[in-house]
């Protein structure tokens, strides 16, 4: 018997449209997203260029049956809104969080409860270039984990795989969500204050080192033993060397950066432990500044 699933893409920008892409080609999908870009999915199909290239058509109207899983990824400071949406719209059913950001699955898990969360980190690289257009730029791995068990995420996982999105489940994906944050941490908010791409960041390896330090104490502060921070930024950094970080993107774009949902929790959380994170700290300052004030032409 054939093996089908039935996915929602909420919050369809770069990384969701790449997803709702790979996975329409086995899979029933359904994107939402911004008006421009689901009419020119529907009107054009999803255009995916780099090391992805093709036209996808996954649905974009919503003919009111039941699907199986919501993968959420819209940027973190919507998740409240967005899930809330979600679940008027379509009902409770698992969800996916495949986000930046520490706080996203509790506040999933509010709507839904927690035996329907699956979090999620990847490392794909995608720019969003124009509604109905994206650019794979880097490939990655994508780990799944529930958290109180994982009948649902492997399940999604052999979807995944099956869709040539390499996944792996983890027994402890808040641990592997706490990694890929401190690593987003020192690499997104480098990036977007010096406006610079990722490989640009190994001329300064030791601020990125501080960064990844410091969040790493804060982990441990909270039971995640994360040792290797600095080398899988590093990692990153040279397997992306050419892109352009999401916060960056956002910066050059004059938009609302998730500078708060990353360093800025990581800041938060350190407060709540007594812990001094002051590189996450004026981080969080300097690009809320950035968002905030005019800048010369």
């Amino acid at each position: 018997m054939e093996f089908k699933m039935k996915f929602i893409v909420y919050g369809a920008g770069a990384i969701g449209s790449l997803f709702a892409a790979l996975l329409s080609e086995n899979h029933e999908v359904l994107v939402v997203g911004r008006k421009e870009h689901i009419e020119a999915i529907f009107r054009h199909g999803l255009i995916v260029e780099g090391i992805t290239n093709g036209v996808f058509y996954p649905e974009t109207e919503y003919d009111g049956s039941r699907y199986d899983v919501i993968i959420l990824s819209t940027k973190a400071y919507d998740t409240e809104t967005a899930i809330k949406e979600a679940v008027e719209k379509f009902g409770v059913m698992p969800v996916v969080s495949i986000q930046n950001g520490l706080r996203n699955e509790e506040r999933i898990a509010e709507h839904v409860g927690w035996e329907n969360v699956v979090g999620g980190v990847t490392t794909h690289g995608v720019t969003f270039m124009e509604p109905g257009r994206i650019k794979h730029a880097g490939r990655g791995k994508t780990l799944l984990g529930g958290f109180l068990s994982n009948e649902m995420a492997n399940r999604i996982a052999k979807a995944f795989n099956e869709s040539g999105i390499e996944t792996v489940v983890t027994e402890d994906i808040m641990e592997e969500i706490w990694r890929k944050s401190i690593v987003n941490s020192a690499i997104n908010g480098l990036t977007a204050l010096l406006r610079c791409r990722n490989g640009e960041l190994k001329k300064i390896k030791e601020i990125v080192m501080e960064i990844c330090e410091e969040g790493e104490k804060i982990a441990m502060a909270y039971g995640y033993d994360i040792h290797d921070a600095f080398e899988r930024a590093m990692e990153v950094i040279d397997n992306t060397s050419m892109n352009y970080s999401s916060m960056l993107q956002d910066v050059l774009n004059g938009k609302r950066t998730e500078v708060e949902e990353i360093n800025g929790a990581i800041a938060e959380m350190g407060r709540k432990k007594g812990i001094n994170a002051c590189m996450n700290d004026v981080i969080t300052k300097l690009i809320k500044g950035m968002e905030n004030v005019r800048h010369l032409g």
